[in-house]
């Protein structure tokens, strides 16, 4: 699935979001930073670094089940910029959907 061109951030509302959003973290080494916007709906950024996950397999999953997490709880997000950045490899355990979808509910709730 394909976030719409609106619901995207561009690279320097990812930036801005980065530095001035409050960070929301994971065991797993994820982080969602969050900042208010403007517009008045939630925006979704993505930073899954190859050094971080290898094969192009697994960014996508990895980037799927964050668009899919965001789809889903967007309407609870409100009008906010989220950057999902991922800051350590995965270990053994696999994310799951439920992992983002926690991830994004706290975001929502901070």
């Amino acid at each position: 699935m394909r976030l719409r061109r609106f619901q995207r951030l561009g690279a320097a509302d990812v930036a801005a979001t980065l530095k001035a959003g409050k960070p929301v973290r994971t065991p797993a080494g994820l982080v969602l930073y969050r900042r208010p916007n403007e517009v008045g709906y939630a925006r979704l950024g993505l930073i899954i670094p190859k050094r971080l996950v290898r094969t192009a397999v697994a960014r996508n999953r990895i980037r799927r089940l964050a668009r899919e997490a965001f789809r889903l709880e967007q309407l609870r997000l409100g009008g906010v910029d989220c950057v999902v950045r991922m800051t350590r490899p995965l270990g053994d355990g696999e994310l799951r959907l439920a992992d983002f979808q926690a991830l994004m509910r706290r975001a929502a709730d901070a």
